[in-house]
């Protein structure tokens, strides 16, 4: 998938006792009763034991909305809810592809939960922060830490372009919350290198050109999962460097389309893989837009195609687009509902 290439507005974030509210907004559960599977088990996994288990197709999560404009929590539970009965193995979140631009922080936060309550234990949950300063983002880190999230993905702070300060940023979150990290933003080699001495930086999200993603694979892929954005071909770039884990489109709504993609990496079976890839993925990313992307949820029962502007939603008429499209790769939605 790719990133929304909207600005974010700027929005004030919430303070302590504001998120002490916000927790209980989606389900109304209490912090005490929230996610008890990961209580009983008394502890929280360690930073190398989330890199271990970060493998796999990884459902990127579109917050999506309702007719009149709503965050729609309740597709949450479904989409990850339909991702789960296929053994998808990672729920995440990401700036662009979960439109933070589109949300408010109180927003971002309910839809945090949300991810995290509809894994249930099975999985991976990646939290992940917009591009905010040190103080927000050490906030957010805490909230998803005590809903119970695996980790935290962070994105490079916006206008910081001192590594000095960068450096810090990264130190201060990561003395604040027992959260792994994930990298997410371009990084010289060289700070990449500084950053590493914080043992709870694990794993980084590629978003640059397919060299950057290559070179750092080789330079830093002992060190930390470095998974894929975009479509599984990126993937295949980078599989034969080590990488385990790639964001993977049809997980929202098709998902055993990439658990077979998935099944023939495992089996050393690449011709297959590629085959899946180019059958499904690719053709839906060569026409990828966000609002098709949200019309398909809709098409598929798992949400409603509505968008925030600047996006236009489908209209009816495109609907007719979308079922054309799966027509022809022999998808239908009611192989999936239950």
């Amino acid at each position: 998938m790719f990133e929304i290439n909207v600005q974010p507005t700027r929005r004030a974030f919430l303070t302590r006792s504001g998120l002490t509210l916000a927790t209980g907004l989606v389900s109304g559960c209490t912090a005490s009763s929230r996610n008890p599977s990961r209580r009983r088990r008394g502890e929280r996994s360690s930073p190398e034991a989330f890199k271990r288990r970060l493998a796999g197709p990884i459902l990127s999560l579109p917050t999506t909305f309702t007719a009149d404009r709503s965050v729609n929590y309740d597709a949450v539970h479904k989409m990850v809810g339909r991702a789960r009965r296929y053994g998808v193995p990672v729920f995440a979140l990401t700036a662009g592809n979960s439109k933070y631009a589109l949300l408010s922080y109180d927003e971002i936060m309910r839809v945090t939960q949300a991810l995290v309550e509809a894994a249930g234990g099975d999985g991976l949950t990646i939290a992940a922060t917009g591009a905010w300063p040190t103080e927000q983002v050490v906030d957010y880190a805490r909230f998803s830490e005590s809903v119970g999230a695996d980790a935290v993905q962070i994105l490079r702070p916006k206008g910081v372009d001192d590594e000095d300060a960068l450096f810090q940023h990264f130190q201060t979150v990561a003395a604040n919350t027992r959260l792994p990290i994930v990298l997410h933003g371009n990084y010289s080699a060289a700070l990449i290198r500084r950053l590493l001495v914080i043992d709870a930086i694990v794993a980084m999200k590629e978003d640059g050109a397919l060299t950057y993603y290559i070179d750092r694979a080789i330079e830093f892929g002992d060190r930390v999962e470095i998974f894929s954005g975009g479509a599984e071909s990126r993937y295949l770039v980078g599989h034969p460097y080590g990488a385990r884990a790639f964001f993977a489109t049809y997980t929202g709504f098709a998902p055993d389309i990439p658990m077979k993609f998935w099944s023939a990496i495992r089996a050393g079976n690449i011709k297959k893989a590629v085959d899946i890839t180019s059958a499904y993925d690719h053709p839906f990313i060569k026409r990828f837009t966000h609002p098709f992307w949200h019309a398909t949820l809709e098409y598929f029962g798992v949400a409603q195609r509505y968008l925030r502007p600047p996006f236009e939603s489908y209209t009816d008429r495109q609907m007719n687009d979308v079922k054309a499209f799966f027509d022809g790769q022999r998808l239908d939605p009611e192989d999936y509902r239950g």
